[in-house]
């Protein structure tokens, strides 16, 4: 409730009363630059790929180390296995095949074990190799391979198909290779298990080199990314700079600045919108000026004459003809300003959308002939002959009251630059189930560059015949009226031969009445 005890209808009366207006929150930001953001998500971007090779990487070594492992160890084994005796003694086995296998352990730096299992299962370790090559035979001190084949399940590694496969112990952990060999004695047959074993460790001194190296090839990309993002995003965010820079001065006033695209499609989109917004605003400012100076002009001069024509009224004593005159011309001149008045209140109400336009079945015919009698004051005063060749019972669909409107803008800018017979020349006929209205006059013309320009508001040629009156929107008003209307209108002109205006509305159907008879 306000002062008066009555509750406001709308915002403005809400301020009004005192309301405390609600500003919206700013929304802030972690990121408060464009140029920082673009450079965060940069370095960000650069962290999720290096993040991803990384994962790739590591899992790749891990998988080509243990590739890589299998796979040496494979052709040791293979090389130990051909190695082994079909038919020895233990002599020979002592001397040559544990001769054969040392080169092959030292070499490659690989362990080796060739055990025996007797019938009630237990195992006979018949000779090992170490890493080194150092060799021990059986009842030698072998503890640490009898403890690792014990830890061994020997059915899952005699059982692997390409022989090879990876164990843990204990004493760590292993690639193994496992073969079995019938071996022929002097005395008997015996099976002999054969175990070639490599320690597995992926973080041994080769990966961890190649480690180090990934850590400092990160550190370097990163410090890189981190420049390049900097400076890719402040060449990035140079168009926006300059836009704002830009759009700064175009703020204070200065409607000589323009926008450029910097060769994006999107600052391109960009840069049109905001140099037509800027077009935009000059001519605004532009037509500001315009109205001002045509409004204040407009309005002197009538205000100037009944000013001097009251001062007359009251100063001097005048006989009852000069009085009547000079009522007369305070009359005249008020109707001017009113008709001034009239044509921007009409203007902006119609440019703002505030105007219900309603359209019913007419005549335009009796509307014509109902304007044209309006101007007969003007042909008396200024000598103006106003031709009319009007046809009979055209009905469309309009608004009445707007068309009326329309007629009398388009004969007032006729009579404004109506030349030197003084005619202004009306046609309405019907063609091609259309109604169609010609405004003639014989004055200068319109050079075809300014055929355009004639329906803007405030516009107005320089050859007007007598003083024009009027604000300059009259034409802009008819333009609003007639594509409500979804009227085809324009001018047509020849410099030095006049101007013709001219639009054209959709005549009704035919209605059919008592008899079947029918009109328009």
């Amino acid at each position: 409730m306000n002062e008066n005890g009555k509750t406001p209808d709308t915002d403005a009366d809400a301020v009004a009363d005192g309301a405390t207006e609600r500003k919206p929150k700013k929304r802030g930001r972690l990121i408060p630059t464009i140029t920082a953001r673009t450079m965060f998500d940069f370095c960000v971007f650069g962290a999720i790929i290096l993040a991803m090779l990384w994962i790739m990487l590591v899992f790749g070594l891990l998988g080509f180390y243990n590739t890589l492992m299998r796979d040496d160890v494979r052709q040791v084994g293979n090389a130990a296995a051909e190695a082994f005796p079909k038919r020895a003694d233990d002599k020979s086995m002592l001397l040559l095949y544990r001769m054969r296998l040392s080169e092959i352990a030292r070499a490659n730096s690989i362990a080796a074990v060739v055990f025996e299992v007797d019938d009630q299962g237990q195992l006979r370790i018949v000779m090992t190799v170490d890493a080194i090559g150092n060799s021990a035979v059986e009842g030698d001190d072998n503890e640490l391979f009898e403890n690792i084949l014990g830890e061994l399940n020997l059915r899952y590694v005699f059982s692997v198909r390409d022989r090879v496969s990876n164990i843990k112990t204990s004493y760590g952990s292993f690639v193994c290779y496992a073969s079995i060999h019938d071996v022929e004695y002097d005395d008997g047959r015996a099976r002999l298990g054969l175990l070639v074993l490599k320690p597995y460790n992926v973080f041994n001194y080769q990966t961890n080199r190649i480690l180090i190296l990934l850590v400092v090839c990160t550190v370097i990309v990163l410090v890189l990314a981190c420049v390049c993002a900097y400076f890719a995003s402040r060449y990035q965010t140079k168009g926006m700079t300059d836009f704002t820079e830009k759009a700064k001065r175009l703020a204070a006033g200065d409607y000589d600045v323009k926008f450029e695209g910097y060769g994006y499609r999107e600052y391109e989109i960009l840069a049109n919108a905001l140099n037509d917004a800027k077009d935009t605003a000059a001519r605004s400012e532009k037509l500001q000026r315009d109205i001002i100076a045509n409004v204040s002009h407009d309005i002197r001069t009538p205000l100037t004459i009944i000013r001097a024509n009251a001062e007359m009224l009251r100063d001097m004593p005048l006989d009852e003809k000069k009085r009547k005159r000079t009522a007369e011309a305070v009359m005249s001149e008020a109707d001017r300003l009113t008709v001034l008045v009239n044509d921007i209140l009409n203007y902006s109400r119609l440019q703002a959308g505030v105007i219900d336009f309603d359209f019913a079945r007419c005549d335009i015919s009796d509307v014509a002939k109902t304007v044209v009698k309006q101007f007969d004051a003007l042909k008396k005063r200024d000598g103006i002959k106003i031709v009319a060749d009007i046809e009979k019972d055209i009905f469309v669909d309009c608004d009445k009251q707007r068309i009326e409107q329309v007629f009398y803008n388009l004969i007032s800018n006729a009579c404004n630059y109506c030349g030197d017979d003084n005619t202004v020349i009306i046609k309405l006929a019907h063609v091609d189930g259309k109604a169609r209205v010609e405004i003639t006059d014989h004055g200068k013309g319109i050079a075809p560059d300014e055929l355009d320009s004639v329906w803007d508001r405030y516009y107005r040629t320089e050859h007007a015949q007598r003083t024009a009156v009027g604000t300059g929107l009259g034409l802009s008003i008819c333009k609003t009226v007639l594509t409500a209307h979804s009227a085809a209108f324009g001018v047509l002109s020849t410099v030095g031969e006049g101007s013709t205006f001219w639009f054209e509305l959709d005549m009704c159907k035919p209605v059919k009445i008592g008899g079947g008879a029918k009109i328009q």
